[in-house]
């Protein structure tokens, strides 16, 4: 990937964090846009977008290279909403790719984008007034919007829980050793811990529940935690 690419990608990505609550706020995000754009990359060099022989998939990161969507699709998409933004940045890489570009189908590359901001990759810590109270918050969000969450304290989750997609016996790994799945249906897991001693909640989940978290006035603040490898059970964030 050439330079002038990557500085692009890291430019989507801090358009990404634009859509979250108090983003630039240092009292709200008290991370730095730097650390989410580096968090965040971990979402556009997942592979999620399917190519149109429909056999492979490549992440969002590869097809700025090597992909567009027709031009009049990418000038409708305002950049009013995480998809739309994404849409718009796949063609405005054009200046810094050399060689012709394949054609993407808006209406299949929004389905992938879309199943894309729900793979849960990015690590976050929560500051909440009320953990009870944002468990059960989430807890709504997860049931209506139908995000597969394994919630709970650190010991808890430890312990083992029940997959909220199928149901069988699931015990997720310490934050921050990659996506979590269920051992039985192999589904990604959105996986949110409370902290002891701290009113926060250590998170690995996907952008589109992020935003749906960090929007919830029970959040004091949040921050990316990616360079904490891995976060075990019950251990606390400084």
């Amino acid at each position: 990937m050439n330079e002038q690419l990557d500085r692009h990608l890291k430019a989507v990505a801090g358009t990404m964090g634009g859509f979250l609550r108090g983003f630039d706020n240092p009292r709200v995000h008290v991370g730095s846009a730097d650390l989410f754009v580096k968090e965040f990359r971990k979402v556009l060099d997942h592979p999620a977008l399917h190519l149109p022989d429909g056999n492979q998939v490549v992440s969002y990161a590869a097809a700025a290279g090597s992909y567009r969507v027709p031009a009049d699709a990418a000038a409708a998409a305002k950049p009013d909403n995480p998809i739309s933004a994404l849409l718009r940045g796949l063609n405005e890489s054009a200046p810094f790719t050399t060689h012709a570009r394949h054609l993407l189908q808006p209406a299949p590359l929004r389905a992938d984008l879309a199943a894309l901001l729900r793979v849960p990759v990015l690590l976050f810590y929560l500051q909440v007034t009320d953990t009870a109270a944002f468990f059960a918050r989430l807890a709504i969000i997860a049931e209506q919007e139908a995000f597969p969450l394994a919630a709970g304290s650190g010991e808890s989750t430890a312990r083992g829980g029940y997959c909220p997609a199928c149901g069988a016996r699931c015990f997720p790994d310490a934050l921050g050793s990659g996506i979590q799945r269920c051992a039985s249906c192999g589904k990604a897991l959105e996986v949110v811990r409370s902290l002891p001693l701290v009113s926060g909640a250590g998170c690995m989940v996907s952008y589109e529940l992020l935003r749906r978290m960090v929007a919830l006035d029970l959040v004091v603040s949040y921050q990316e935690e990616g360079n904490i490898r891995p976060l075990q059970p019950g251990s606390t964030i400084s």
